[in-house]
């Protein structure tokens, strides 16, 4: 099909497709592990065994007792009932290397490129809709944006309320916890939201899924401070994959006011300029730290706001336009060929 185009991109997040098209690039979010594949090959067989275990039970809903094992095997696994869904060529690096460009989304993302597949990525941060965010008159609240979904590099919902609840519980008072996102279809995923909204029983925390757009840009709008924990008690060298690949929703908090107090790993770290811009953090401690320091200097907070809203704009869509016509240039394809 991509023979038909003059230029071909791939940006499916997972599935690789051999490109045909005389230029192409592929938009990496982040790099699949070459020796961590499940071949199609593979794939086949545990259908095989699926198929045997229907037949096991003939009285039984076949979709009732797949539903069964695709949600047993989520909870055993998600990073492995992901490569069962989407199986990766056998041929992984070579199909890869057949892009002019492979796109990463961060510096974080170009790393590992490098890395799992010793071929070079090309930087290029994705367009985020700053326009969309604005700051409005600041509540006494603190935002976290998040779809909730159990494992895989879940956005860490427990290790934020479980902060919160300390602070509260140490004496800091006045403030509200809002934890927003969709949510994962499947029942795994709805337990796993259970569990965040038990844990905040008794705190000043809301925890809202799947609430609206309007209602979410009101939130980043009001919200004074930002976090953001995806990768907290993880090995960044050994689970890379479960650190945030970039941070949009960072970037989004940024454009409304907020002022990011976030991990400082993965992309994050390329979204906050510490002190200046935000807080990066290592610690549950000092998460609580910095989020103390901002509460008690609201001085600085307004300092720190002011500067998250500049420092977003490097994401916008004129920021976006201009890196793509470097890399294109960079790679001898014709700015024209990619279209407006």
């Amino acid at each position: 099909l991509s023979a038909e185009y003059d230029f071909f991109i791939n940006a499916s997040n997972g599935d690789f497709i051999t490109p045909a098209a005389p230029h192409s690039a592929l938009v990496v979010f982040f790099p699949a592990h070459p020796g961590g594949r499940i071949t199609r090959s593979v794939r086949a067989r545990g259908n095989a065994l699926l198929r045997r275990l229907l037949a096991l039970a003939p009285d039984a809903q076949p979709t009732s007792l797949q539903q069964r094992l695709t949600d047993r095997l989520v909870a055993l696994s998600p990073e492995l009932d992901a490569r069962l869904r989407n199986p990766q060529p056998a041929d992984l690096r070579a199909v890869a290397a057949r892009y002019d460009l492979r796109w990463a989304i961060s510096r974080f993302t170009q790393q590992w490129i490098q890395r799992y597949w010793a071929l070079p990525g090309s930087l290029l941060y994705p367009a985020v809709d700053v326009e969309n965010f604005v700051a409005l008159p600041k509540e006494p609240w603190i935002l976290s944006v998040g779809r909730f979904f159990a494992g895989q590099h879940n956005k860490q919902h427990l290790a934020m309320v479980r902060t919160f609840g300390e602070l509260v519980d140490e004496g800091f008072s006045g403030w509200h916890l809002h934890l927003a996102g969709g949510v994962t279809p499947g029942a795994v995923h709805s337990a796993y939201l259970e569990e965040v909204r038990q844990a905040a029983a008794g705190y000043p925390i809301t925890v809202h899924a799947d609430l609206s757009f309007a209602a979410l840009r009101e939130l980043y709008g009001r919200s004074a401070i930002y976090w953001h924990a995806a990768g907290h008690g993880e090995d960044e060298m050994a689970a890379p994959v479960k650190f945030e690949h970039f941070g949009i929703t960072t970037v989004e908090a940024m454009a409304a006011g907020c002022v990011p107090v976030v991990i400082g790993a993965g992309g994050q770290r390329e979204l906050v300029q510490p002190g200046v811009s935000g807080y990066l953090w290592r610690t549950a401690a000092e998460l609580k730290s910095s989020t103390r320091r901002l509460v008690a200097r609201p001085e600085l907070a307004t300092e720190l706001s002011k500067a998250a809203m500049r420092a977003g704009r490097r994401f916008d869509w004129p920021h976006f336009r201009q890196q793509l016509v470097v890399s294109l240039a960079a790679a001898g394809i014709p700015a024209e060929v990619a279209g407006p």
